[in-house]
């Protein structure tokens, strides 16, 4: 096993390199969208709390769709739900360009649309969680969720600079309507996966079938401490909501602020590519506390300095360990998850890995209106490492968890 990505479940599975390239099109254009919505609302309101206001009205729609969509998700048809979610998600970009062509663009319009964009990825989420499981055999999955962090990381990557450079060049409207043009292309190559039917005696979706999987979580200290452990990195280190105030700190423009954005993923997508190496490790758990406690750190330097390329590099180390932690937590908790409960399960994942940015969002714009920039980067990487540290010595079926041979 060599140490590039493997690229093997792309190769063995039709319908997965069809998930995956519908997806990694999509995503793209969705990343584009996520840097322009905090521009806008900052340059419309100059205010960073705004930008905080933002997290709080997508987080009940992030939630509340993730555990939702993950209870459909295991009653339904997932290609159907998969293609009924995308729609949605090309309307709300549709929005969002006709908005910014206004000449006053609706500061309220930008929260609804952005709650209901959030809402639908929510949806979203545990569809592909739970149909990955099914294209793949379990010895590919870490190498699916690699390459499915591969996509994510370069959209994550090249998304935001793109945007940054679109917002200037072509404006808010024609960034969001490229967003639209790539959920197209999503919707068509979703269209020649094959059904993928409920597993199991099928169930209706209910608020009973969401509490049984709930109940199954209660009984899995493993996962939830991978959860847990996700939450703290997320909502202490995840200073997103700062970047346009940073931005300005640093003496930048739009373009500056893309790359602040992209510079996370960057160090993500280059850990992806490299990521042959991760398939050799067995204390999967212990790997897990090393990237976030290095996150942390990371995070934590980058709020110490004036210099735009410190705060980059800092940010792509960050972006790099993040990437590890995710394959691992995948990874242990697909191996925990049995088939017929992957949908609701990837719900309450989707609430905690989204969620968590979200509650970074509003705990950033807070802290950082209240206190400045540089405090609030600062303490939430130091926070990061702490959590590490309490999680490694007070949670120890997560730090000692192997990979089951």
């Amino acid at each position: 096993m060599g140490l590039l990505i493997d690229t093997t479940p792309l190769r063995a599975s039709r319908d997965f390199r069809r998930l995956w390239m519908g997806q990694a099109v999509s995503f793209l254009g969705s990343t584009m969208t996520m840097a322009a919505l905090p521009y806008q609302v900052f340059h419309e309101t100059r205010s960073n709390v705004a930008v905080g206001v933002l997290g709080i009205v997508s987080l009940g729609p992030l939630i509340a769709g993730s555990i939702i969509g993950g209870a459909f998700a295991d009653s339904v048809d997932k290609r159907r739900l998969l293609l009924g979610v995308t729609v949605a998600s090309l309307l709300c970009s549709i929005g969002l360009a006709v908005n910014a062509s206004l000449d006053h663009p609706h500061l309220w319009t930008l929260y609804l649309l952005g709650a209901a964009s959030s809402g639908a990825t929510a949806v979203m989420f545990p569809v592909l969680r739970s149909l990955l499981p099914l294209l793949l055999p379990e010895a590919l999955r870490p190498a699916g969720y690699a390459l499915q962090s591969t996509y994510g990381s370069f959209g994550m990557m090249a998304g935001p600079a793109v945007g940054g450079v679109l917002i200037g060049a072509i404006g808010l409207t024609g960034t969001y309507s490229v967003d639209v043009a790539t959920y197209v292309v999503a919707f068509l190559a979703f269209t020649r996966i094959a059904p993928s039917p409920p597993i199991g005696v099928p169930h209706r979706a209910s608020l009973a079938s969401v509490v049984h999987g709930l109940r199954f979580l209660r009984g899995q200290p493993i996962i939830m401490s991978v959860f847990g452990i996700d939450l703290i990195a997320m909502v202490f280190g995840m200073p997103i909501a700062l970047f346009p105030a940073l931005t300005e700190r640093l003496g930048g423009g739009p373009t500056l602020y893309g790359f602040l954005l992209s510079s996370v993923a960057a160090g993500a997508f280059v850990a992806s590519i490299t990521s042959g190496w991760t398939g050799r490790i067995h204390r999967q758990g212990r790997a897990v506390l090393w990237a976030v406690a290095i996150w942390g750190g990371a995070i934590a330097v980058a709020g110490l300095t004036m210099n735009p390329a410190v705060v980059l590099s800092m940010f792509a180390i960050a972006g790099a360990a993040d990437m590890v932690s995710g394959v691992f937590r995948s990874t242990i908790a697909a191996h925990v998850t049995p088939d017929d409960l992957r949908g609701r399960i990837s719900g309450a994942e989707i609430a905690v890995y989204a969620g968590g940015p979200q509650l970074g969002h509003i705990e950033a714009g807070l802290v950082g209106g209240l206190l400045g920039v540089p405090f609030a980067i600062v303490s939430g990487g130091i926070a990061c490492v702490l959590g590490a540290g309490a999680f490694a010595t007070r949670a120890g079926g997560l730090a000692g968890y192997v990979r089951p041979e």
